[in-house]
């Protein structure tokens, strides 16, 4: 057997060449497409930086190949090969493997399945092992015996995985595996799920907090360069009452800072300054903040100054752990650790704080090289102003809405995606993208402050770019081969669309310092998908939705699946209790309500299908479902309503109700009854506290703080 004559044209090939099997190389598709030619970048670079060097080189890149022709994510790709890669690595090492012809599934690999080595490797490792490994085994032979000529096929055979004869069912980790995360999942979610009011009201008053310090640091560049004063400048400015503090800054750009600290840098530094060259160029130069202090106003309480500002005081942020010693690292790598930062890799170095993309979050290179120079803390504003905007989106629509990560990835300003409709002189918002598993777009319901949000960060792109509108990009994450048209998505920053990462970091830095534990007293840290489980769990478990109409907002086809997403917490499990002891004297229909079946349940609900929807208002705000009324028309406490705070007075109407409701009925003896108009006023006066946030948050938006600089 020869190889072709012709060559792939992918970069990489070069690199590859005379390195991994030639056959394998040069394989085509149907349509004499090079394999390799079909992969994407980023998993070649993968697999040439961790696979290349491996015995089980040629069978990686077989299964790359076969994955890229069936057009797998990329990322879903990379993932699987990488789990794969790391376990032989381990499994060839404990048994002192040389090559793949040593390597026996029905030894090595059910040792490892058995924790007979490595027994600290937890069960979903194991589990998610194996899955994996069975997949591609599969998936790789199975492409080979359709493929290929049955000549060339026992060629091929030798760069198979070999299919093992057992399965989960014969280990115990499997059932371990899937309890401990559902477990997992659960407790984290009872940690969060009566919050989700306050986490995003406590999101908009961070934005706001470093909204105010961007108009100061602007203003005082303004000064800088209106009166040609000498850098530094001091100034400071006063937070709102509420917060009752006053913060001190110093404005440098990057020669006032080295002039001022000369006697720490080099002489060629001191040079390139006067001479205006190389990195202190005036097209290289920017000015960035020193964080001096914060003190009280007007009482002597606790300090607390910029929630972020502990993450640069232990230089957390990016890849902190590089250039460290390990004393540091490991010092660091517990702090984090600490707060929950870290996941499974617990034996790895977390980079929570890590955006892996340009402008956000991330520090200029100066400031991360130079910070231990300053007497205060630097750092620049448009990466954090840029990460907190982006990231107050975020947690808007995943506490609105309950979308996923991709969904929100797929957010762009197209008239495709944005959608309104005028009802009574009043516009409704939703947006469209294709929910996982589907390539037809299908409606998201939103909210007017979501629109807002969607505007601010529409206004900050277009100050970001200089520019009178949104740049097309390339989507870049999961499903990338479904959206190959350049589109002006939202979230997007220096002429790149997110990735999964960004979304993760931006929503940490935002709710950092928001201590949440499960009832184990385990940190619990916000993450997208907790986020939706806490949104379906409060919609079905204290709203009282029905599943197949959160099963609709969430864009879930299976029930069974949303009934996993709104199992009750132990907290909730707890308080149904209480409210089942409080009742038990009551009359129940026991038989009733044992012998009712879903065709009955389903003919119930033909009786409340008057739809709210989108087009109308109801009692203290507005309702963003356009399916049937989840909780039989009672608006109150409902989880497709969005509170409004020009609308309060209508609640406080139902408060007043609800008082002469319990007394009517009190001197009736209807206790049941009772107990409704009870439920009636705590429901209200719950979205009053909700509507107090919103208020508060909004009046902290209009507030402009005084800038006193310090000549």
């Amino acid at each position: 057997m020869t190889a072709a004559n012709i060559a792939p044209n992918s970069p990489f090939y070069s690199q590859l060449v005379g390195k991994v099997e030639d056959n394998i190389l040069h394989l085509q598709d149907k349509r004499n497409v090079f394999l390799l030619d079909k992969l994407d970048a980023r998993n070649i670079k993968s697999f040439i930086n961790n696979s290349l060097q491996q015995p089980w080189n040629n069978h990686i890149l077989l299964i790359m190949f076969i994955c890229g022709d069936k057009q797998l994510d990329t990322i879903t790709i990379k993932n699987q090969i990488l789990a794969i890669n790391v376990r032989l690595k381990n499994i060839f090492n404990a048994f002192h493997l040389k090559d793949m012809d040593e390597f026996r599934v029905e030894i090595h690999l059910y040792q490892y399945l058995r924790g007979i080595i490595f027994p600290e490797h937890s069960p979903n490792t194991r589990r998610e092992l194996l899955k994996t490994y069975k997949s591609m085994a599969y998936t790789t032979k199975k492409w080979i015996s359709s493929r290929l000529p049955i000549e060339q096929q026992a060629y091929f055979e030798r760069f198979l995985l070999d299919l093992p004869s057992f399965n989960s069912r014969d280990f115990s980790f499997s059932k371990l595996a899937l309890d401990a995360r559902h477990n997992t999942r659960k407790s984290e979610t009872d940690a969060i799920v009566d919050s989700l009011s306050h986490i995003r009201a406590e999101g908009h008053f961070r934005w706001n907090q470093l909204q105010r310090l961007r108009t100061a640091f602007l203003k005082a560049c303004e000064e800088i360069q209106k009166a040609k004063a000498k850098l530094p400048l001091e100034f400071s400015y006063d937070e709102p009452e509420s917060v009752g503090e006053r913060f001190y800054f110093r404005l440098w750009d990057k020669p006032s800072f080295v002039l001022h600290h000369q006697d720490q840098f080099p002489a060629s530094s001191l040079k390139a300054v006067q001479r205006c060259s190389g990195d202190y160029s005036p097209e290289k130069n920017h000015y960035f903040v020193e964080f001096i202090k914060a003190e009280r106003v007007k009482d002597e309480g606790d300090i607390e100054g910029l929630w972020f500002m502990e993450l640069f005081v232990e230089g957390v942020i990016s890849q902190w752990y590089k250039n460290e010693t390990e004393k540091e690292t490991k010092r660091k790598r517990e702090w984090l650790l600490s707060w929950g930062y870290g996941g499974e890799n617990l034996a790895g170095n977390p980079e929570p704080f890590y955006s892996k993309h340009k402008g956000i979050l991330t520090p200029n290179k100066f400031i991360s090289r130079y910070q231990d120079k300053a007497d205060g803390v630097l750092f620049d504003i448009e990466p954090l102003y840029a990460a907190t905007t982006f990231g107050l989106l975020s947690l808007d629509i995943f506490t609105t809405t309950g979308a996923r990560l991709n969904e929100l990835l797929q957010l762009s300003n197209t008239k495709e995606c944005l959608k309104w409709v005028k009802v009574d002189n009043k516009e409704h918002f939703s947006f469209y993208v294709a929910p996982k598993g589907r390539h037809q777009v299908e409606p998201f319901y939103i909210s007017e402050q979501t629109t807002k949000l969607i505007s601010r960060v529409m206004k900050m792109l277009l100050e970001h770019y200089k520019s009178d509108k949104i740049p097309k990009v390339e989507y870049r994450d999961d499903r990338k081969h479904l959206f190959k048209e350049l589109k002006p998505y939202f979230f997007q920053y220096h002429n790149k669309a997110f990735q999964k990462n960004t979304i993760y970091a931006c929503l940490r830095f935002l709710l950092h310092g928001l201590r949440m534990e499960t009832q184990e007293g385990k940190p619990v840290t916000i993450k997208p998908h907790l986020l939706r489980h806490a949104f379906a769990t409060e919609a079905v478990q204290r709203r009282d939705m029905s599943i197949d109409i959160v099963a609709k907002i969430l864009h879930h086809r299976n029930l069974t699946t949303t009934a996993y997403y709104s199992e009750p917490t132990p907290s909730i499990i707890g308080e149904k209790v209480d409210e089942l002891h409080d009742i038990i004297s009551d009359y129940i229909d026991i038989d009733e309500a044992v012998l009712r079946n879903p065709k009955e349940l389903e003919s119930a609900l033909e009786e409340y299908k008057d739809k709210v929807g989108v087009f109308n208002n109801v009692i203290g705000g507005t309702c963003v479902t356009d399916r049937v009324c989840p909780i039989k028309m009672a608006c109150l406490g409902c989880q497709a309503k969005i509170p409004q705070p020009e609308k309060k007075y209508e609640l406080y109407e139902v408060i007043e109700l609800s008082n002469d409701l319990e007394k009517r009925y009190k001197s009736l003896g209807l206790q049941v009854e009772v107990k409704k108009a009870r439920m009636m006023r705590k429901q209200a006066k719950n979205e009053l506290k909700e509507i107090e946030l919103i208020e508060a948050y909004r009046k902290e938006q209009n507030y402009e703080p005084q800038i006193h600089f310090e000549k």
